[in-house]
């Protein structure tokens, strides 16, 4: 990586924080990477580029914590970041509001951990299922923690049970009483990790909890509304001593899913992966048509009613 490359390690209120070497540059981005240009048809070997349009990307934000950049130094560790290299992987989800616009959360990781907790609040599954689904749609590994077990006070294995039967890894951790604490540290030591989940679940606790060097404000959950409050402001990668980063990004109440078809759904459920293909119909949707491999793994038992109903769900609105 030349001097003038670095990958994004923190970003907020415009500004990205760029970590090349053991030093940080604050910069800004540049303007052309808010745009798209259009060029004209040029004749081979021609080396005129006249723009022909400009148009905005259909993107909140074109650059991201994870993002390997190229960057125009300036003084005092200041500078202008002026392409973004190409990515591996991304996590991102379509933005809030009526228009249709990419709201990028991190890239170039390894994994994503989902963080819930066993209540305070309650598990959203339908919202989990989203979550497990970019990470299938960017064939990225994911792990489900479920935190705040001291406070559990019926079995939330009845259900996350589901989760491993279709072959995901779930790890069971509490602040308070320690639990799961040394699987939790090995899980997130290599590699970039990112953490997703709702507010007040305790995401910022757990890097708390890893590493109290690093006090990530935290806060309750707010008990009028039933849902937790953002703390965490910004997206960050944090550098964790035992090894590895940990993107830690504000909590999120809605997962919308970016460019991907109702037609694409099914492959992004585990479990319906040796049903595919099955059906009487090759473009069955599953939901609607006679002599469905899927609906009738549901009626056997041989796949979750609780999904089966959430990919419905994700199906009629991705």
């Amino acid at each position: 990586m030349e001097d003038t490359e670095g990958i994004v390690v923190r970003q907020h209120l415009g500004h990205y924080f760029v970590s090349i070497g053991e030093k940080q540059w604050d910069c800004a981005v540049s303007s052309r990477l808010r745009k798209q240009l259009e060029y004209p048809e040029a004749s081979p070997g021609s080396r005129r580029r006249r723009v022909q349009r400009v148009r905005r990307v259909k993107v909140t934000d074109p650059v991201v914590i994870g993002d390997c950049v190229a960057i125009d130094k300036g003084e005092d560790l200041t500078g202008m970041i002026r392409e973004v290299l190409p990515r591996r992987n991304k996590v991102s989800r379509r933005a809030s509001g009526s228009g249709r616009k990419e709201q990028l959360l991190a890239a170039n990781i390894d994994r994503l951990v989902t963080v819930f907790a066993v209540t305070d609040p309650v598990p959203d599954w339908n919202l989990l299922d989203r979550m497990l689904a970019i990470a299938e749609w960017q064939e990225l590994p994911c792990t489900i923690c479920i935190n705040k077990m001291d406070l559990e006070r019926s079995s939330v294995r009845d259900v996350t049970s589901i989760y491993e039967s279709a072959g995901y890894r779930v790890v069971y951790t509490s602040t308070e009483s320690d639990q799961g604490k040394d699987e939790f540290r090995e899980l997130l030591s290599a590699g970039t990790t990112l953490f997703v989940g709702p507010s007040g679940v305790g995401k910022s606790s757990l890097l708390n909890w890893l590493q109290p060097g690093l006090q990530l404000r935290t806060n309750e959950v707010s008990h009028v509304m039933g849902d937790g409050r953002h703390t965490t402001t910004h997206l960050e990668l944090v550098s964790l001593d035992s090894g590895g980063l940990v993107g830690d990004i504000p909590g999120v109440k809605e997962f919308r899913l970016w460019n991907i078809g109702s037609e694409d759904t099914p492959g992004l459920f585990r479990e319906f992966g040796s049903y595919l293909g099955s059906c009487q119909f090759s473009d069955c949707s599953h939901i609607h048509e006679p002599n469905c491999a899927i609906k009738d793994a549901v009626k056997g038992g041989n796949i979750s009613r609780l999904r089966y109903e959430s990919y419905r769900r994700l199906r009629e609105d991705p």
